[in-house]
């Protein structure tokens, strides 16, 4: 995770930047919507938590409030991603993550929720998602 870090704070992509405070294991990563997309200039903050058994394990990654509208972010902040659960692969990053999630949100057509977010809504976000 330090390494990690290191490497982000050196070459943070584009529209990306992470802050850390007392405890390594939780990031906050803020993103700018990029030029020409329907989120140019918004800015929205992550939380990246990092489990023990990282990097095996995926780090619970949501938007904090308030969350972007988007088709793939339910309002309690969720991402529906499969890198984020079934499709995450020990050579990912929490950078390679982020850059996923920017690129999903820039790429959108329309704002528009989730078609099940009123039932995932209420949850409480950052919970392991094994059917993403």
């Amino acid at each position: 995770i330090q390494r990690e870090l290191k490497e982000f704070l050196k070459s943070p992509p584009p529209n990306l930047a992470v802050k850390v405070g007392k405890n390594i294991r939780v990031w906050i990563i803020n993103m700018v919507g990029t030029k020409g997309s329907l989120y140019e200039g918004e800015t929205y903050r992550l939380r990246v938590q990092f489990p023990t058994n990282y990097p095996t394990q995926p780090p619970s990654v949501y938007f904090l409030q308030p969350s972007p509208r988007h088709e793939h972010v339910y309002t309690n902040g969720d991402i529906c991603l499969s890198l984020l659960g079934k499709d995450w692969r020990p050579n990912m990053t929490a950078q390679s993550i982020a850059m996923s999630i920017l690129s999903i949100l820039c790429g959108a057509g329309r704002k528009s929720l989730p078609m099940d977010n009123a039932a995932h809504a209420q949850s409480k976000p950052g919970q392991k998602q094994d059917d993403w």
